[in-house]
């Protein structure tokens, strides 16, 4: 009996840790790419990782949140801005709504 219950304790707190890591990871890549013609080049994303690692792939997947952000971001600040200021904002929201529309990590 005692020994059953020492086991289930055990397994128990093993999974809540499991799940607070989970949770609570802070792990923040550093996406980087290269841009050709005011696009980013999809196979670059994330180039300063080894291509295949762990790191490398949570960068990947990492990015494609960036780019969702970014591109409602700018298209926000686009929308609220009056021309003819808002041609830089223009330029930033079509690089990043195009990447966010086409981009898969795998």
């Amino acid at each position: 009996m005692f020994k059953s219950a020492f086991i289930l304790v055990v397994v128990a707190s093993l999974s809540m840790s499991a799940l607070a890591a989970k949770k609570s990871d802070p792990t923040v890549y550093s996406v980087k790419w290269k841009e050709r013609s005011g696009r980013i080049s999809h196979q670059s994303v994330c180039y300063n990782y080894d291509e295949g690692s762990i790191p490398y792939r949570r960068c990947r997947v990492q990015a494609q949140k960036h780019f969702v952000q970014q591109c409602r971001h700018f298209t926000a600040k686009y929308e609220k801005t009056k021309a003819p200021y808002n041609k830089s904002f223009r330029k930033k929201r079509d690089k990043f709504c195009y990447s966010a529309d086409r981009y898969y990590p795998f």
